[in-house]
């Protein structure tokens, strides 16, 4: 069985090749010139084609040495990413999962990637889009290395960064006809049909607390796991639900939402971004960083 190609056999050839002799790359790499010829004889030997012509002086490649000098700076360039990337997670080249609720992607996501993009050039991302509850236990089942949610989930088991507090508030849709004046106590939200997420739901966590803080059992009448539909469903006057306000201020200037303000207010969603003790912190910390800069973003 013939021996597999090393790097040293590579080091050598491509020393050569750039020093010009035997003897200057024994010389560049601080071994001995004997020692080069027996790391070239070996390659030589396992590769099947002689690499240069020893009848020259200085010795000159061959076709075939030709032909694998390209492949050998590539091997020596990735051997030199390959130490970078233990020095220095920014040079992190692996996979990175990060799992976001509906409203990153439909805010901050595109600015986020960009961002990653800049600091960490080699990473390959993957985003998932999920409820809370569902994003909390991705990291606690280590299928996800990161999670941009409301959060933290109990425990303490994960690192935890609040990087945005978003403002709540109640919205209607225009055709659900008048509404009471000033603002309404939990009792008389209750008599309108609510529209919900699932209970895996940060923000219908809010929604739940609020009510019940408030002496109202939640009642609801719908529940849908995607923001985007409950808004229409709620522009559609099908019932009333709690929103992010900034996020849909726009809607509610075109005249299809309306705000009702409670008493008490709403309290805010808190966003952290969310990462578990691994072998990554290094580069989920530089992740963590740029999430950081976008969440104000998220409202």
């Amino acid at each position: 069985m013939k021996a597999m190609v090393s790097l040293r056999q590579v080091e050598a050839f491509h020393a050569i090749v750039e020093a010009g002799s035997f003897a200057a790359a024994a010389t560049a790499l601080g071994t001995t010139q004997p020692a080069i010829s027996k790391r070239i004889v070996e390659l030589e030997a396992d590769l099947g084609f002689p690499l240069f012509d020893r009848s020259a002086r200085p010795p000159q490649l061959t076709r075939h040495g030709h032909a694998l000098l390209p492949l050998c700076a590539e091997m020596l360039a990735l051997r030199t990413r390959m130490r970078a990337t233990l020095d220095d997670p920014a040079e992190y080249a692996g996979q990175f999962r990060i799992g976001i609720t509906e409203l990153v992607a439909l805010t901050v996501l595109p600015a986020l990637i960009g961002r990653i993009r800049a600091r960490l050039p080699h990473i390959r991302l993957r985003t998932e889009v999920k409820l809370a509850e569902d994003l909390h236990q991705d990291l606690l089942d280590r299928r996800s290395d990161m999670a941009i949610a409301p959060g933290p989930p109990p425990g303490g088991l994960l690192h935890a960064r609040k990087v945005a507090s978003l403002e709540l508030a109640w919205m209607a849709g225009a055709s659900l006809g008048p509404l009471p004046p000033g603002p309404l106590p939990a009792a008389a939200l209750a008599r309108f049909p609510l529209l919900a997420q699932t209970q895996r739901s940060g923000l219908q966590a809010v929604v739940n607390e609020w009510l019940l803080e408030n002496g109202q059992r939640p009642q609801l009448i719908l529940a849908c796991n995607s923001l985007t539909a409950l808004s229409g469903m709620t522009i559609a006057g099908l019932g009333i639900a709690l929103m992010p306000r900034t996020q849909f201020l726009p809607k509610v200037a075109s005249g299809q939402l309306r705000i009702i303000e409670t008493t008490p207010p709403m309290p805010r969603l808190d966003y952290h971004v969310l990462y578990p003790a691994s072998g990554l912190e290094a580069v989920a910390g530089i992740v963590a960083e740029e999430v950081a800069a976008v969440g104000p973003g998220l409202g």
